[in-house]
Order: structure tokens, then C-alpha cells, then sequence
């Protein structure tokens, strides 16, 4: 069902292709078709496709499916990360990617991020913190942005979370060689780490 051409644009933008389909067939069941079709329609076409675009594409092929139902907005998602990748490359996908609006996990390398870090003014063991899910916490599959900074945590766990089960604050250490970006000038604090490079974590109260 999903073409070679589209199998190696996901991996170009490291995502995970059987990962991915089969969340989407076990949340829309045989609709997770038409997000190969979203690929297939906007891979190539414009780094600034608008959204018009993608709403005449749908109103033409899934009318039977309303804007703004869920399987929409995820689709709507997966091509608001086409035009993400396609602007800024890896690494703005991966900055601005929305988890909570449906968008796949994107497992950033070493070589996708700038070369501009200031990782050398981490200490050699690093203490990170993560707002996330409870299913994220549950499945030890810890995604790859954390931070330094307590109360940005706390914040992502309020605020992302806020409409959903809520959110739950971790910390763990990591030694810096396992730090892939840090700009020290951003006001979240955020680290990226290798992916996998955390399997456990303590939960703060």
C-alpha cells in the first residue's frame, strides 16, 4: 500500500514507516490509506503548500469525512510535517512537530542537528527533565526532547496535557555523550538526546 517513494521520503524525515502505519490502522482502521495518499499529493509540490491545498484535496476525495474530524486534523498534521521538513529540513521538523495534534514520533541522528551546540557547557552528567503522557512514561519509550530546567517541564506536563489524562513530570541523569544538541540560549533549556539512550526514569511528585 505504501510506495517506495513515500517509504523513502519517512525515512528521510526519521520516521519510523511500519511504526507509523500501524498506529494509524489501529486508530482509523483501512483509512490509514489516506495518508499515503497525503504523501503521494504533497511530497514534492512547494515548501509554503497552503492549506487551502489540502482542504480542496480533501472536500474532492473525503467529503464523507468532515474538516476538523479527527482523521482530518491527523491527516491535515502529516501534511503540516511535509511543509515543516521541506522549510527547515530535519531538525525544524523535529523542533516543531505537535505530538499532541497527531504528528508521528520523528527520531533526530546526530549528523540532522546544527553544528552550533554548546553540549561542552553541560557538566558530564546531566540532569533532564520531560513533561509527557502517562502512557509515554508507562511504555519506557521516552521520546528525545528533555530539558534542564524543572519548571519548563512542569509546563509541558500542564500544558499539553491539559485536555487529557494528565501529564506527569520525570527526571533522570544522562552523561553528556549522550547529548546530541543544546543551545544554551534557548528559554526552554532544551536537550536532545540520543534515541534510547534513557529506558528509565523517576517521577516527580
Amino acid at each position: 500500500m505504501i510506495n517506495d517513494k513515500s517509504k523513502a521520503l519517512l525515512e528521510q524525515m526519521r520516521i519510523d514507516t511500519d511504526e507509523y502505519f500501524k498506529s494509524l490502522h489501529k486508530q482509523f482502521g483501512d483509512n490509514y490509506k489516506i495518508f499515503a495518499d497525503i504523501l503521494d499529493n504533497f511530497d514534492c509540490k512547494s515548501k509554503t503548500e497552503p492549506k487551502s491545498a489540502f482542504e480542496d484535496f480533501w472536500r474532492q476525495k473525503y467529503a464523507s469525512y468532515p474538516i476538523g474530524s479527527e482523521l482530518c486534523n491527523s491527516a491535515f498534521e502529516l501534511f503540516n510535517n511535509l511543509k515543516r521538513f521541506y522549510s527547515g529540513g530535519i531538525f525544524e521538523l523535529f523542533k516543531t512537530k505537535q505530538v499532541e495534534w497527531g504528528a508521528p514520533p520523528i527520531r533526530i541522528k546526530r549528523e540532522d542537528v546544527p553544528p552550533n551546540s554548546d553540549i561542552e557547557m553541560l557538566e558530564e552528567e546531566v540532569t533532564i527533565y520531560r513533561g509527557l503522557s502517562p502512557d509515554e512514561f508507562a511504555s519506557k519509550n521516552f521520546a528525545q526532547s528533555w530539558t534542564i530546567d524543572l519548571e519548563t517541564a512542569r509546563r509541558f506536563a500542564h500544558e499539553i496535557y491539559k485536555d487529557k489524562i494528565k501529564g506527569i513530570v520525570v527526571k533522570t541523569v544522562v552523561p553528556r555523550n549522550k547529548v546530541i544538541y543544546f543551545n544554551a540560549k534557548d528559554n526552554e533549556q532544551e536537550v536532545i538526546i540520543e534515541y534510547g539512550a534513557v529506558r528509565e526514569a523517576e517521577v516527580l511528585i
